[in-house]
């Protein structure tokens, strides 16, 4: 007979566990959201019992971070990578074509954000509860401050000539990630995206709203 804590033992060594815990989370949590999913009915989609998660994971919240981790490690790694170009060094042509919104700009976005789509769809729509529930305002913000750097330097150059506010350029920013991520929410297709993002670049231009002089 099998003793309890000889039994603990196999859990842990069992690596096909987190997977298929991982992978029933996600649909939890997808359809019912992080306060509507119950942990009981995630271990049982993935064959386990509620004692495996807790010998991995804090609970719910834990599972649910493990889940959306690769997703909120990739969005943070946008910010890390903008933080290292600084726009004071950029000539005035390269700090131009920062502001150039073409529908290939947009495009590239999409496909960006659109290679982690699972999880930021569970970070836009599912994680009421958890920690991540406010995530993506405070990445705004963030990316807010690092495109105001960029604003700033090209109003310093006289090189637009829109006065827009950090409160104003936020508002902005704001709006053009809500377009970003649009799709993603509402689950559109490829096809669907691929129209879409010739209708963003049409509709927002940011050198006219900034007021890039030509």
């Amino acid at each position: 007979m099998v003793q309890k804590k000889d039994w603990l033992i196999m859990a842990v060594r069992d690596t096909s566990i987190d997977p298929r815990l991982l992978e029933s989370a996600r649909k939890h949590f997808r359809e019912k959201g992080f306060l509507g999913a119950q942990l009981s009915d995630i271990c049982k989609d993935a064959g386990v019992t509620t004692g495996a998660i807790y010998n991995r994971y804090k609970g719910k919240e834990g599972l649910f971070e493990a889940v959306v981790k690769d997703t909120v490690d990739s969005m943070n790694s946008i910010l890390e990578e903008a933080k290292t170009v600084d726009p004071n060094k950029l000539s005035d042509k390269e700090l131009i074509g920062v502001w150039d919104n073409t529908e290939e700009n947009t495009r590239l976005w999409n496909k960006r954000l659109m290679d982690m789509k699972d999880g930021l769809e569970l970070v836009l729509k599912c994680s009421e509860g958890t920690k991540y529930s406010h995530f993506h305002e405070q990445w705004l913000e963030k990316m807010s401050d690092i495109d105001y750097d960029y604003l700033k330097a090209l109003q310093d150059r006289e090189l637009a000539d829109k006065k827009i506010s950090r409160k104003e350029l936020h508002v902005l920013v704001s709006a053009l990630w809500k377009l970003y991520t649009e799709p993603i929410v509402h689950g559109m297709s490829d096809k669907e995206i691929e129209h879409h993002c010739k209708v963003v670049g049409d509709l927002f231009n940011w050198s006219k709203a900034v007021g890039i002089k030509k």
